[in-house]
């Protein structure tokens, strides 16, 4: 079960990074014709793959290694995506990109590791 819940944020990401992949090699997709463009589009994308994977997660706790990562690979791409928004350069674009990737591996091998929050009950015989 813990699959199909990862499977909606997985391709809200690659849809993400497939609009900002764009961007970087010159496909000339429509409406994403420089670096902020791609920023912005990969921003949307990204919040949507936040927003439909916090329901695969049982807990939160800040000792969690992997939500640590998962923090400082959140400030790196808020970082990114500030600065690239009024330097409108490709480079930022780009650790967008890496730290939208890091993330979904974080939080995608996080929640397939942890146990279920809501197990089955085990019928009595």
């Amino acid at each position: 079960m813990k699959f199909i819940k990862e499977l909606v944020p997985t391709l809200f990401t690659a849809a993400g990074l497939a609009l900002a992949l764009s961007v970087v090699l010159g496909w000339s997709w429509p409406l994403l014709g420089d670096a902020r463009a791609g920023i912005i589009a990969l921003g949307i994308v990204a919040f949507g793959a936040c927003i439909t994977s916090s329901s695969a997660a049982s807990s939160f706790e800040v000792k969690d290694p992997f939500v640590i990562a998962a923090i400082f690979a959140g400030v790196v791409l808020l970082a990114a995506g500030v600065i690239g928004l009024f330097a409108n350069t490709m480079p930022y674009l780009v650790v967008m990109m890496l730290a939208t990737a890091a993330i979904w591996l974080i939080a995608t091998t996080r929640h397939l590791v942890e146990g279920d929050s809501n197990p089955r009950p085990v019928p009595a015989a």
